[in-house]
């Protein structure tokens, strides 16, 4: 459940969603050309990051389960 949460907030057509209001946003605020490239490439960036830290995590917590018995095999 939680991660199909995160795919959908991580899936490339909503990340470009964000960056295109976020850039729309600058333009009609008056921003000029360099703040917006720099502010499309922070958010770029910021994005990449987290979407990489998510990614790991979830395999990490994909490859506890697999190496956890199942309950009826566990001795306690």
């Amino acid at each position: 459940m939680k991660s199909d949460f995160f795919k959908k907030f991580l899936s490339r057509k909503f990340l470009i969603a964000v960056v295109g209001t976020i850039v729309g946003l600058a333009i009609s605020l008056g921003a000029d050309a360099s703040e917006i490239q720099q502010i499309a490439g922070a958010v770029v960036s910021a994005i990449s990051a987290v979407g990489y830290i998510f990614g790991e995590a979830i395999t990490d917590v994909a490859a506890i389960k697999k190496e956890e018995p199942p309950e009826d095999d566990r001795i306690d």
